[in-house]
């Protein structure tokens, strides 16, 4: 939570209009839903509390509803999700928005209400007047994917919110596992909780006991395997994959996608970039940059290069029906074993 939002909105030094976007949406619903119990406590009993789908309705009933003052009470909370007409995302559905509406009500709106506008994308449509005018008038932030040392504190913090402490190795553990999605990992934090009971500590080997591992996880050990030149070892993981019934396709789209990745830390290392800095610059987690950057090591670039075109033609003949599924993927482990 953003601090100078948490000490305005306790302060009840409330603006009149909030704009909420990124990709992260399992923060921002959760800012969303605090501010809620913070500016509208108790029964929402006279309906001053209206949440619409702009996915849905046009943004000129929002406007409506802002410029309706409460029937009963001090304030108004108008909710707007999914605000998709303010980024570059293509749009959905028909609806036609009259964004100069917008406009004006932000130029004098109502005190007695409150607007939170909702665009869950990374990328705003600065060329639109209502956009640049969201940003100079309202509240404004943006909701980013946590990454390294912030992620692992916000685990921390949630679990200790649940009454419970994790070892360092194990916070480790369980994004290796679950990865970086916060909605999923809440739901790992609260199965963890639960099973280590209030005062407990949860260590590295409760969260291999209790979560689940995920296709991702499965295809760096896989990957890792073929770095090691371990082959009977990558085929164990992919038979393993196969019983699990996973789709063929999207295991070798994920066995790319690291192929790429190792690639792409191997040229910005020679580049001289740092761990960090390739992280920002590929936009992606550290972990997984240290991870690719380990494996990329027992290649060359030009091995590299060689095996992420392979996989790519793989691709390619298996959805063209070319070849069948499996059989395109256990061909490409066989050929990893080139010189590096």
């Amino acid at each position: 939570m953003d601090r100078q939002l948490l000490q305005e909105i306790k302060k009840q030094n409330v603006r009149p209009v909030y704009f909420f976007y990124g990709s992260e949406t399992f923060l921002i619903e959760e800012t969303v839903e605090w501010m809620r119990n913070q500016l509208m406590p108790g029964e929402d009993q006279f309906g001053n509390v209206t949440t619409l789908d702009l996915e849905e309705v046009p943004v000129q009933i929002l406007v409506q509803e802002a410029e309706t003052p409460p029937f009963f009470g001090d304030r108004r909370l108008i909710i707007g999700k999914n605000a998709g007409f303010l980024s570059t995302a293509k749009k959905r559905g028909g609806v036609d928005h009259k964004p100069e509406t917008l406009l004006s009500y932000l130029e004098q709106p109502l005190a007695s209400n409150v607007v939170i506008l909702v665009a869950p994308s990374d990328q705003l449509d600065k060329r639109k007047k209502v956009v640049k005018a969201l940003e100079k008038q309202a509240y404004t932030m943006k909701f980013e994917p946590l990454k390294g040392s912030e992620l692992l504190h916000w685990l921390q913090k949630r679990l200790k919110q649940m009454g419970v402490d994790i070892e360092k190795e194990a916070l480790r553990e369980l994004v290796q596992l679950a990865g970086t999605d916060l909605r999923l990992l809440y739901q790992e934090c609260v199965k963890l909780a639960t099973f280590v009971g209030k005062g407990g500590t949860v260590t590295p080997s409760v969260v291999s006991e209790l979560v689940p591992r995920t296709l991702e996880h499965d295809v760096f050990k896989l990957t890792d395997s073929i770095a090691r030149r371990k082959i009977d070892e990558a085929f164990s993981i992919w038979y393993d994959l196969l019983y699990q019934r996973e789709e063929p396709v999207r295991i070798l789209a994920l066995i790319t996608r690291q192929f790429r990745l190792m690639l792409q830390v191997k040229i910005l290392a020679r580049q001289g970039m740092s761990e960090k800095e390739m992280a920002s610059h590929l936009k992606v987690h550290p972990y997984p940059v240290k991870l690719a950057l380990r494996q990329s090591a027992a290649f060359s670039e030009e091995a590299l290069r060689s095996l992420l075109a392979r996989a790519i033609a793989a691709d390619q003949e298996m959805k063209s029906g070319k070849i069948d599924k499996v059989l395109a993927v256990e061909r490409l482990l066989l050929q990893v074993n080139i010189p590096a």
